[in-house]
């Protein structure tokens, strides 16, 4: 999915948050502006969301001299999002269908997300989430396959989403033991998508092999992944991507090994799956 008028809008957006967010002082925070808005003049409409993304966050970094500027907000939502899984785990214990209920648990944590025009609050999501409809849904399609593969990878997209990722991967490993499980992160930080340090911390490694996808961006652009990673990843025969990101990267692959896994949170992926701001999406990567 290439970048349009409203993505370059949203970038820019972006960048304003998170320079008051840093509390930057307002001078280093005009210039910083000023020079997205200038690179923004020149954005290719070639590329995805997420390549043009990479650009601005390379630049706050270095302008602010930290390697991940927002550190913080990822430590915060992670502690959140750690907040509920008592509450997940009793839905989980009272669930007729425990991969359908943990699938859901997943995708409420896709409201995290800094990068996001759209913002939602992650406790009316996750007290909301199990009695909402997909507005896609092709679980019965992703159910089936599960049942005929030997392993299986979730790409991760942003911190706090690795604490209901790690118990939707719990569940699959219950429910189908022969599965071996891997979860691939970002290969730097980026805005405030999940990395290696993050998929440790909540002990990810305890359920699945935890991959460095190589990847600067916020979303799996192929061509900046690392060779180990592409060569594990063409293995897969099946792929839960989650977040916006990683569909506008992978969409146009026309890939039925993924299933695409995120809550729609701006226009241009609303216009492209058809369904409203807000809907959640379970939906196959082949195109019908």
């Amino acid at each position: 999915m290439n970048i349009t008028n409203d993505c370059v809008d949203c970038i820019i957006g972006q960048i304003t948050k998170a320079t008051k967010q840093l509390q930057c002082t307002e001078k280093l925070s005009k210039e910083i502006q000023d020079e997205v808005l200038k690179r923004s003049k020149n954005f290719s409409h070639e590329h995805t969301p997420p390549w043009v993304a990479r650009d601005v966050y390379e630049y706050l970094a270095k302008k602010i001299n930290k390697d991940d500027p927002l550190e913080d907000i990822k430590q915060d939502s992670i502690q959140t999002a750690l907040s509920f899984v008592p509450f997940i785990n009793e839905k989980l214990s009272n669930s007729k269908d425990k991969l359908y209920t943990s699938i859901k648990a997943s995708v409420a944590g896709n409201v995290i997300d800094f990068g996001a025009k759209e913002q939602f609050n992650l406790e009316d999501e996750i007290k909301n989430v199990f009695d909402t409809n997909f507005a896609i849904n092709d679980y019965v399609l992703l159910k089936n396959r599960l049942s005929t593969i030997n392993k299986l990878m979730i790409l991760a997209d942003n911190s706090g989403e690795n604490v209901f990722d790690k118990i939707l991967l719990e569940t699959i490993s219950q429910l189908y033991p022969s599965i071996k499980l891997f979860y691939a992160t970002r290969g730097k930080p980026i805005i405030n998508d999940i990395t290696v340090k993050e998929a440790y911390q909540i002990g990810i490694d305890e359920v699945a092999t935890i991959v460095n996808s190589g990847v600067d961006t916020p979303g799996l652009e192929i061509s900046r992944a690392n060779d180990e990673f592409m060569n594990l990843y063409k293995s897969m025969p099946l792929i839960i991507a989650k977040g916006m990101g990683n569909f506008e990267c992978l969409e146009s692959h026309n890939d039925n090994r993924i299933f695409f896994l995120f809550k729609v949170k701006c226009n241009v992926v609303a216009n492209s799956v058809q369904q409203d701001i807000g809907s959640i999406i379970l939906k196959s990567g082949k195109r019908d």
